[in-house]
């Protein structure tokens, strides 16, 4: 064989040997996020959730993948205290609601920092606080008998809640 033919068909073989190789790593992280949203409540939402965010495409542990369903739930509850200060009605259930949701966007903050220092428990004590604070809030808003804005913004975040609680049991080994 010439020498020009084998050189050829040596980088022809070495870029078909790492175009394999981007395809199989690209399924192992595609799988990570199945196999990790496999083990939650709300698969859809999880990955959905997770494979639009480019930090988790690249992630290589469910750490990754909870902090950043940590930050989805973080801007929603963020976003619901947007929807929360535009309304007209400043009743007592709609102040409430938004003292709730500020109180939950700490707890999540607090989390973030909890998550990165590998402090589980934490994790899940605040996430699940900030779920709570959500119940609280529709309730309020039942008793007054006032119709939530925010109803479908309320399920989503607590979904995002669940996801992190269900990501976090897997990384504390539960």
């Amino acid at each position: 064989m010439k020498p020009s033919l084998k050189f050829f068909f040596c980088v022809l073989f070495t870029l078909f040997a790492i175009y394999q190789f981007r395809n199989v790593a690209e399924a192992q992280k595609a799988d990570l996020i199945t196999s990790a949203c496999d083990g939650t409540l709300y698969k859809d939402l999880c990955k959905k959730t997770l494979q639009s965010d480019p930090e988790s495409r690249g992630a290589t542990d469910i750490g990754v993948l909870a902090k950043v369903a940590l930050q989805h739930a973080s801007s929603q509850a963020k976003q619901i205290q947007g929807q929360l200060s535009k309304q007209k009605d400043k009743s007592a259930a709609f102040k409430d609601c938004n003292e709730n949701y500020q109180d939950s966007s700490e707890r999540l903050q607090d989390s973030l920092t909890s998550l990165k220092s590998k402090k589980y428990s934490d994790v899940l004590t605040w996430v699940s606080a900030a779920m709570s604070n959500s119940d609280s809030c529709e309730e309020g808003l039942k008793e007054m008998g006032k119709a939530s804005p925010i109803l479908s913004l309320s399920t989503t975040f607590s979904q995002l809640c669940s996801i992190v609680l269900a990501l976090t049991n897997k990384l504390a080994g539960h």
